[in-house]
């Protein structure tokens, strides 16, 4: 797994959030669920996308956050060549461990940090070793 720190620079902050909103925009979320996931209000995310200089100063939630988001769909995007594939799983129910009927995007939304985390160590436990 990708690890962002708080030590990036303001650049690399900036990259990986812009990288971050492609992969949820390609996925079908809308800006309002879009913040509540990277943990902003809508006006920063709005404001965010708009800069093109590097003065992007991320907290350390926010870059786990969009780190577990990046390597999630690092993970599907291995487990499908379709890309409608890739959006529909993101978005439909899921009954891998951690996930308890609810969709990636649901838990993305919904879940702290921490909790994030171990939804994402196990599906990768259970995408790497399915048997």
């Amino acid at each position: 797994m990708t690890t962002f720190s708080a030590t990036m620079t303001m650049q690399e902050q900036r990259d990986h959030f812009l990288k971050v909103v492609k992969i949820l925009s390609s996925w079908g979320v809308d800006p309002s669920r879009m913040a509540r996931i990277i943990l902003m209000n809508e006006g920063s995310l709005d404001r965010l996308s708009a800069i093109t200089q590097s003065s992007v100063r991320l907290t350390e939630d926010q870059l786990r956050r969009i780190d577990l988001v990046v390597n999630f769909a690092r993970i599907i995007n291995g487990m499908f060549e379709n890309p409608s594939n890739v959006t529909y799983f993101a978005s439909r129910p899921n009954d891998n461990y951690g996930f308890d009927g609810r969709s990636l995007l649901e838990i993305l939304e919904h879940c702290d940090t921490d909790d994030l985390q171990r939804v994402y160590r196990n599906f990768y436990a259970e995408m790497i070793n399915p048997w």
